[in-house]
């Protein structure tokens, strides 16, 4: 039970981590169409095109922060765990 709790939690921890960077620089769609926002042109923008070197290098950054974060999750657990078995017996 212990490794479904870990990967659902890592799953989750992915997905927020990818949701959080979908539109990191770039205006969402709603805001590209002028909906939401008073000034469209304020939307923040990249200041030059993703090479294939900053792709790459965002790409291994986000592999290391959620390897990093499951980790977290998976020594948290086992800490929890622990203490639980050792509290109750």
């Amino acid at each position: 039970m212990p490794y479904v709790t870990v990967i659902t939690l890592a799953a989750a921890a992915g997905g927020a981590v990818a949701a959080f960077t979908l539109y990191q620089g770039r205006p969402r769609p709603t805001q590209a169409a002028g909906v939401g926002t008073a000034d469209p042109a304020s939307a923040r923008a990249l200041p030059s095109a993703p090479t294939p070197q900053t792709r790459m290098i965002g790409a291994l950054g986000l592999v290391v922060a959620v390897l990093a974060g499951a980790g977290l999750i998976a020594l948290l657990c086992f800490l929890a765990y622990a203490a639980v078995k050792h509290v109750v017996g």
